[in-house]
């Protein structure tokens, strides 16, 4: 029997113990006075909340296409003879350095249009939003207690967001290069307005099998639980998310769930601890209280992944040039797959100790080049029967077309020559099964590409050389490997050009099972003097290994990238009373070692590239034809990543008042800062104002810190709520 086997007769064996348990009624056999008491053990309560955030500064998000990498700099781009075309065109290879990028086409104005200069606003308009978020939210719990061991508790929430920011319609581009096309999987956030809640697999399966979203709206089920609690023993069935972390910021035992961040990413009121992210999942949890001094709880969850916002929406954290990537959850049978692991913990004195292992399918995923599985070449007609194309682009199709076909004798098998021979019917079905799709909104230049990569930690050079490496159907329409970054930048702007303006690219998402250990130790500090700061001072740490486990690969490879990861985090806490006149704080101070990813997942060796952000204000890096400044990533492996945080709150003596901070320092130069102000007037309203101060470029080089990938994102913030 598999594990998978074992963890499914688990959980139908929670199943019967908890319909066993419903059988409970009242002793005088009188089902309606059992159902009045019920009624008596049932309560309800709900909350109503307005969430605003205010930009406070010029910076927009530059993942959205109203404030790319070059929306507003001319940009120029020269095309190239593509090595395996020259001898198809000149008969005989006539020059050697015609055996790489460097040979330009020359241009004859007219005629063949080989070189020009590119503005991304002269196709695609900008944005100017003054709100990143707005958001109105109702939830409510209702909890049932049958008897005093068992209980049904159901938690719901409805958002609706009014989508006041400006954003994007792929509708205003729909007449240029013939609009942003659908095909080879759902589309569904590409092709029309931002979608700010939905959150579909490639075959438009939900991924939260128990939300119902639509483009503005979600409502879901964070909690829907049976719990029987019986002396030590405490055992849940349903929907709910487990929280093994107690770390602000940081995650090195809390692995159970992923997290859902299309709402407000990471920067929601941070001592909350995720409790407002982490993705609910079906799920058997049994905590038993061994003695009365270890805990072990352990649990058997169907694997939910983690969400990421969606393009266009005011924190779109994957450039908006490239489409959604395509999520293989359920291609990939993902969705049958389970995820278990067990955590001890022991007080002994002054001391604690915990342990975990874990299976799990690591919720973040692998990205990956993908085929687009859209038929369309580079020359067409609109939807406005207008047509779309350049001579550049028709020669490139006539040259294609005038290939040996792919069913003669003379390209079978090993003859194959992507010279000479074709592997398709035509151009566009060609690219169909390559990871560019010809349309508008994409990237129009090697200067956006190399920036686009960068940001999201990638080697620009590197993903072209994979995707012709891994993709015949490139090498069949004239792509070639490429030795340097300035031939990658010959190879992408010839393409550019022969698109007549942009390609976008096409990504996927995968899932990988990882084995995680952890190791962890606590000590209560005690001091002679009870004044001292120090007596009653908490000290925790947690460790982390992962072995084998799988990355995305700065290149965008398939494979992903296998590495051994290990995450060490100190915590040291501790409620102190400054003065007689003010209740005791409550202080946290943080370190986290991460030896292979950053804090939110990626590659450390993506780390130190250009990302081409910010105005591109770098006059070294984005001169003319300058490449210099297309510069590869030189990765934090060596070094790691580290962090620190403080945070912590203290009330006012009325209680009334309550301030709050939280700070996050990556020490490559990244800080966020959020300070918080909450207000309690009364009548069950309460009122949270703070600030989030995001600054990626203290010093270094800013695409060294993760905080730099949020950098746009200063705002004012108010939250409004009212319990009933």
């Amino acid at each position: 029997m598999d594990s998978a086997q074992r963890a499914r007769r688990l959980i139908c064996a929670g199943i019967a113990m908890m319909a066993a348990s419903t059988t409970v009624r009242a002793d005088d056999g009188d089902s309606s006075g059992y159902l009045s008491n019920l009624w008596g053990r049932t309560t309800f309560n709900g909350l109503l909340r307005n969430d605003t955030g205010f930009r406070t500064t010029g910076f927009q998000n530059y993942n959205n296409q109203g404030n790319a990498p070059f929306q507003h700099v001319d940009v120029p781009r020269q095309a190239y003879v593509p090595p395996a075309l020259s001898s198809q065109l000149l008969g005989i290879q006539l020059l050697p350095q015609a055996t790489n990028w460097n040979v330009p086409i020359p241009n004859s104005a007219g005629l063949i249009h080989t070189n020009d200069t590119v503005r991304r606003d002269n196709f695609v308009p900008g944005s100017d939003p003054y709100l990143n978020y707005q958001e109105y939210r109702a939830s409510g719990e209702m909890n049932v207690s049958f008897t005093d061991s068992f209980r049904l508790n159901i938690q719901a929430r409805a958002i609706f967001d009014p989508g006041i920011y400006n954003s994007f319609d792929a509708k205003d581009v729909a007449n240029i290069q013939g609009g942003i096309d659908g095909g080879g999987g759902n589309r569904y956030a590409d092709t029309g307005k931002a979608q700010y809640f939905q959150s579909l697999g490639r075959n438009g399966g939900k991924l939260n099998p128990t939300e119902f979203a639509g483009r503005q709206y979600l409502i879901d089920f964070p909690t829907a639980l049976l719990e029987y609690k019986s002396g030590a023993y405490n055992i849940r069935f349903g929907m709910q998310q487990i929280a093994w972390g107690q770390a602000i910021f940081f995650q090195s035992f809390d692995v159970p769930d992923g997290l859902d961040f299309r709402r407000h990413l990471v920067l929601d009121r941070a001592i909350e601890e995720f409790s407002d992210k982490r993705v609910p999942a079906l799920a058997l949890r049994g905590t038993i209280q061994a003695t009365d001094a270890i805990i072990v709880d352990g649990y058997v969850q169907k694997f939910q992944p983690s969400v990421l916002p969606n393009p266009n929406t005011p924190y779109n954290v994957i450039p908006s040039q490239f489409y959604k990537p395509l999520d293989n959850y359920f291609t990939g049978d993902n969705d049958t797959r389970l995820s278990y692991g067990i955590r001890m913990k022991a007080d002994y004195g002054n001391w604690g100790y915990s342990a975990l292992a874990g299976s799990r399918i690591n919720p973040l995923g692998v990205f990956s080049w993908a085929e687009s599985g859209i038929n369309k070449g580079l020359t067409g007609t609109n939807p406005d029967g207008s047509r779309y194309g350049n001579l550049l682009g028709a020669a490139v199709e006539t040259a294609y077309a005038a290939k040996l076909g792919p069913d003669s004798p003379l390209c079978a098998g090993n003859l194959y020559n992507p010279t000479t021979c074709r592997l398709y019917g035509s151009l566009g079905e060609a690219l169909s099964h390559t990871p560019f799709t010809v349309g508008p909104a994409g990237v129009y230049s090697n200067k956006e590409y190399f920036g686009g990569a960068g940001s999201v930690r990638l080697d620009a050079t590197k993903t072209v050389n994979t995707a012709v490496d891994e993709f015949a159907a490139l090498r069949d329409v004239y792509a070639s490997h490429v030795d340097d970054n300035r031939e990658a930048s010959n190879l992408l702007n010839t393409f550019f050009l022969a698109s007549d303006g942009s390609l976008r690219g096409n990504v996927q998402r995968d899932y990988y099972r990882e084995e995680v250990f952890g190791l962890g130790g606590s000590y209560v500090i005690e001091t002679e003097n009870a004044a001292s700061f120090w007596n009653q001072f908490i000290v925790n740490v947690e460790a982390q290994y992962t072995p084998n486990r799988r990355l995305t690969d700065t290149g965008l490879s398939h494979a992903g990238d296998k590495t051994d990861e290990y995450i060490i985090t100190v915590v040291g806490e501790r409620w102190y009373r400054f003065t007689p006149a003010f209740p005791a704080a409550y202080l946290a101070f943080e370190y986290q070692h991460r030896s292979a990813t950053d804090i939110v997942g990626l590659n450390l060796k993506g780390y130190g590239a250009n990302s081409g952000t910010f105005g591109v204000s770098d006059p070294v890096a984005f001169q003319g034809n300058d490449y210099s400044g297309l510069r590869s990533p030189k990765g934090l492996k060596d070094v790691g990543a580290n962090y620190l945080v403080f945070a912590g709150f203290l009330p006012a003596p009325n209680r009334k008042f309550v301030l709050e901070w939280a700070f996050l320092y990556d020490v490559q130069g990244g800080l966020l800062a959020q300070p918080l102000l909450k207000w309690n007037p009364g009548n069950n309203i309460s009122v949270d104002v703070f600030y989030n101060y995001v600054n990626g470029h203290l010093y270094g080089n800013p695409t060294n810190n993760v905080v730099r990938a949020i950098s746009f994102a200063d705002e004012a913030n108010i939250r409004i709520g009212y319990q009933f």
